[in-house]
Formats: C-alpha cells, structure tokens, sequence
C-alpha cells in the first residue's frame, strides 16, 4: 500500500552511533508503503552508505532519503548525503578481480561499496549543493550480481525535503540555549562515566543499577541526542546564544527521555548526598533538562506544538 508521501527524508549526525537509526528510518518506510521484500536489502545498503558517511566523509550531518523513484519499475530509492569536504570521486566500489585484488584485501569501505553495488539495480553519486549524495535503487526480486560502476549525474542543488516514516515525529527545541544545552550533555557524559565506573563495586548496588538503567535508555535515543549536540556544536562556532534544535525520532522514544529524566534525578540525588563525586546537577541544567522532556514527550506523544525555552520560563516560575 502506498503512503501519502513519495519521499521521506531524516537529518542525523554523521556519527558511526546513527547508523542504526539510518536502517529503522528506512525500514520503517519501506513497511509502510508495503514493500516488506524491500527491508532486508534496505536496511543493509543503509547501513553501508550511512556508514561511510559517517566514518569516511568527515561530514558534520548526513540526510537519509527513501523515495520511490519516477518509474515503477526501477524500484525504490534509498540514498544518502553528507556535508563533508570529500568529494564524488571518492566513492567507488572496488570490483572483485580488478588490480589483482580478493574480497580479503579489499578495505572496510571498499567491501562496503562493492556489497552495494552488487545488490542495487542502479547506484550512483552525485554532487550536491550540501556535499555529495550516493544512491541506491532497489528492485523486487532483485538478486546479487556483479558489482556495478557508479553513475555519476551533473551537480544539483538536490531534491527538497521530505517526509517522515508514519510512527515517527520531528522534534523542535525552540531557541534553545546553546552553551546551557552543552553544559548539561556534558554533565549526563560526566554522570554516566561515574556511575560507570561505581558499578563494579558491589557494595554500590544503586549506583550500579541507576548507571544500568541509563546506559541502556540511552543505547535507542543516541542519534537524535548527536544531532542535538552537532546543531549546539555548530551554533557556538556562529557565536550564537540561541538556536533552533531539530531531531527526528520514533514516537516511542518519549517515554525513554522521560524515564531518563527520572534516573538522572536519581542520579543527582547520590550527588547531592556525596556519593558520587561528579556535583549535582545546578538548577538551570535540571530547568532545561525538564523543558527538553516535556518537549520531546508533548511532541511525540501528543503532538503538541513546541514550546520555546523562554516561553517554557516564564510559565514556569520555579525552574
């Protein structure tokens, strides 16, 4: 069955710990639009080019697209562009056989490329007013074959944005603070190394279980957390005080922020009785980090329209 949208597309940093949003995004889309046959090859060639995108391209952000391309029968598209300086002559698939080489001396990014262009109808790069992007094209009841070459277009400005899977929400922090929003990720990484660090100590059974507990609320929201870290990142080299953060996520990813936020109050609890080294988290990092909650699970869970952080203030005198 076909969804409404023709074209969805997700923004994430470029980072190896995106890679796996990179495959839900895509397999979300293609079970939506029906296209079950489609999910495992989907997911590995999201895997691959998001992969290389972050790893290789030295990008900042990489957008993850899947849209059905304008004739039928080529299939479904899945591609990727970054914002990196490396540039569309980088991106070859190294075929099997060609100088001499085996699929054992073949590095991680060529095995990665050539597993691609064995499984797409089509593949290609093109250049792209953000940087590069590498495509993919997928066909029903395609099987492996040999490794194709890259088809290389002239350079656009590329396609408009697009949509997200059904089940996934696009989250806006409005004018968030933007050295407050560092201080406070810089903390929970302060917090968890801690705690970390306390849980091989059985006699520290509630640190071990709090830091447990985080680490793993974390392990599914850890994309949207990079790309609001990147967006902060990039808005202190601008000199900016405020800016507007924008993470997409599945829905269900509410309730893991809003669980976190309850462990780290636990968490600030042990600092404040001086078990933990790591200071208690001061008021406006526990003001921010409970403007974010509310914001990502009103967002994702009821769609409600955002809040900004001094809107968010001045109604909330006691935070």
């Amino acid at each position: 069955m076909h969804g409404a949208s023709s074209r969805l597309q997700v923004r994430l940093a470029a980072d190896a710990a995106s890679v796996p949003a990179a495959r839900r995004f895509v397999a979300d889309g293609l079970t939506a639009w029906g296209e079950g046959g489609l999910v495992d090859t989907g997911e590995l060639v999201a895997s691959e080019l998001s992969s290389n995108a972050a790893l290789h391209a030295s990008a900042e952000f990489m957008h993850v697209t899947l849209e059905r391309t304008a004739d039928a029968a080529a299939g479904v598209r899945v591609a990727v562009e970054d914002d990196g300086p490396v540039g569309v002559e980088a991106v070859l698939a190294r075929t099997l056989g060609s100088d001499g080489l085996s699929w054992d001396e073949l590095d991680a990014t060529g095995r990665g490329l050539t597993i691609v262009a064995m499984l797409a109808g089509r593949w290609g790069v093109d250049q792209t007013a953000r940087g590069k992007r590498v495509w993919a094209d997928l066909l029903n009841g395609g099987a492996a074959h040999a490794a194709l070459d890259p088809e290389r277009a002239a350079p656009d400005v590329g396609p408009p944005d697009g949509d997200l899977p059904p089940g996934w929400a696009l989250v806006r922090l409005v004018q968030c603070p933007v050295a407050l929003s560092l201080r406070q990720d810089s903390h929970l990484d302060e917090l968890i190394r801690e705690l970390q660090l306390l849980a091989v100590d059985e006699h520290n059974s509630e640190s071990a279980a709090i830091a447990e507990e985080i680490r793993g609320l974390l392990v599914s929201p850890t994309h949207a957390r990079l790309t609001g870290r990147r967006a902060a990142e990039q808005a202190r080299e601008e000199h900016l005080e405020h800016v507007d953060v924008e993470m997409a996520m599945p829905r269900e990813f509410g309730v893991l922020v809003e669980q976190l936020q309850r462990a780290v109050a636990r968490a600030d609890r042990l600092c404040e009785e001086g078990r933990l080294l790591t200071l208690a988290s001061p008021a406006e990092l526990r003001a921010l980090r409970a403007w974010m909650t509310h914001e990502v699970v009103g967002q994702t869970s009821r769609g409600a329209a955002p809040v900004s952080w001094p809107e968010w203030l001045a109604a909330t005198p006691a935070a």
